[in-house]
């Protein structure tokens, strides 16, 4: 009996180990790091929302999260890194609508939005037409004024061919019947750099951009004033109804563990509630819009139809 006992305690001791093992995998996550890609450079757009929010998210998460920028191609690096991590929650990805729904219809790349499981959706804002602190431009009848008077020598930055910023260029060229030049960058901290030394006259994207670097806005992609941007004028007033939003939403590479998905989405839901990155975004103007995993999903599922569609009818297909 007491041989019987000794193994069992013996065999109970060896098992021990495995039986922690068996434990969920996820209950300590994160252990380490985790690092959030941004596609594009440091002190763009992307970038100061996601430091934004760094802080809360990260005491929300309970770990450290550390920024890690990729830019190139229009955003596309950093998502095609991101999408090649390994699903363990510990690489995630802050991205804008253009590298998830617009890039992927005009070029072949590694991945698509569906390479990806959508944790959160983060902002919404309409695209601000802005100029450099000092620009010679002060209205939206100013620029069209000037691209009239010398077809093709007004110059706009974007960060890349098939963006919202580029898209929404397109649109308002055509919209006023006017012939502007495109010089693509490859983040909107490059191409505030490129207001500021002249090198380019315009530009449009998110908003949070303009007090940043004490841009001018000209003018604003929506069909009414908003609240948060009641003082510049929308295209529309301009005569030109256009509307053009760039969103941000937080991703995960496919086949992330649900898990690991359930405690990101808690983390961005918490941090965008929290006092501080309510202020923080709001001197950004950037207008929180959460959505959670079911409705962001349902959500970057369509604008990535829509998007398909706005692409084909700017002539803008697959290279």
């Amino acid at each position: 009996m007491l041989r019987f006992t000794r193994l069992a305690l013996t065999a109970l001791s060896a098992l021990a180990p495995l039986l922690a093992m068996g434990a969920p995998a996820q209950a300590a996550y994160p252990e380490r790091p985790v690092t959030v890609i941004v596609a594009w450079t440091a002190g763009g757009a992307t970038d100061l929302l996601t430091r934004g929010i760094q802080d809360a998210f990260q005491k929300a998460l309970g770990g450290q999260v550390v920024v890690k920028n990729v830019p190139g191609a229009a955003g596309t690096l950093g998502t095609a890194e991101a999408a090649r991590a390994a699903p363990d929650g510990y690489t995630i990805l802050v991205s804008p609508i253009g590298p998830i729904t617009l890039q992927p219809h005009r070029m072949k790349l590694d991945y698509s939005y569906d390479s990806f499981e959508t944790v959160c959706k983060l902002v919404d804002s309409p695209v601000v037409l802005m100029a450099a602190p000092n620009s010679k431009y002060k209205t939206v009848a100013e620029v069209v004024a000037a691209a009239k008077a010398a077809p093709g020598k007004v110059p706009y930055g974007t960060t890349g061919p098939g963006t919202i910023p580029h898209v929404s260029m397109l649109a308002f060229g055509k919209a006023a019947g006017i012939d502007i030049k495109h010089v693509p960058y490859k983040g909107s901290a490059d191409v505030v750099q490129g207001l500021l030394t002249n090198t380019v006259d315009l530009f449009t994207d998110q908003p949070n951009l303009v007090p940043q670097y004490n841009l001018t806005a000209l003018g604003i992609f929506a069909s009414n004033r908003i609240p948060t941007y009641k003082d510049i004028p929308t295209l529309k007033e301009a005569g030109y109804d256009l509307q053009f939003s760039i969103w941000n939403s937080m991703f995960a590479p496919k086949g992330t563990p649900e898990p690991v998905m359930a405690k990101l989405e808690a983390a961005c839901r918490t941090a965008l509630a929290d006092p501080g990155v309510v202020e923080n975004l709001g001197k950004q103007r950037q207008p929180i819009d959460f959505l959670d995993r079911k409705g962001a999903s349902a959500f970057i599922a369509a604008e990535f139809k829509k998007n398909g569609a706005l692409l084909s009818e700017a002539g803008i297909k697959v290279q």
